[in-house]
């Protein structure tokens, strides 16, 4: 139970230093949105959440998991991605939810080692790019505000919802 109260706390301070006005701690994104690190219901599943993201240097990747039910293993290539290849395996990460800073651009491959996860879907490939696409055009600059705290009280919801499935 304390562990649990330990992986909320983290993931709340996670969204609290996101709300930061000025912040330069990057967008956090939660891997899978409200579902979370876990079997997918399609193949496509966390394709098609990452199709919608912009993703860059400093944002950090937030995969909430239960440890020993699901993993994240990384790897180098398109192809050991593709095969779910245990091969030449970049990084582990065992213990959910475990938050990953992209601290370099390119391709990043993920995906989860356990059973037969991976072949069913439970994999994540992104492109970090090197600078965050600029805003998009807003008539002032109150609707740009008010569309950035839009955005960071979008998170801090999300954030709240995944710290709730994990406590479940």
């Amino acid at each position: 139970m304390a562990r649990r109260g330990q992986h909320a706390l983290m993931l709340l301070s996670a969204v609290v230093a996101s709300l930061v006005p000025g912040s330069t701690a990057g967008v956090y994104h939660i891997v899978g949105a409200g579902k979370g690190w876990r079997m997918p219901p399609n193949k496509t599943y966390y394709d098609d959440w990452a199709r919608s993201r912009h993703i860059s240097i400093g944002d950090k990747l937030m995969f909430l998991y239960r440890s020993g039910v699901h993993n994240i293993v990384e790897v180098p290539t398109r192809a050991l991605f593709d095969a779910c290849s245990m091969r030449n395996i970049t990084s582990r990460y065992q213990n959910g939810p475990t938050i990953i800073e992209l601290s370099e651009p390119g391709q990043r491959f993920y995906f989860c080692g356990v059973g037969e996860h991976c072949e069913v879907g439970q994999k994540l490939a992104i492109n970090v790019l090197l600078v965050a696409p600029p805003p998009p055009d807003t008539p002032n600059s109150a609707a740009a505000a008010t569309a950035r705290l839009s955005r960071r009280a979008s998170l801090a919801a999300a954030g709240l919802v995944a710290a709730l499935l994990m406590a479940v």
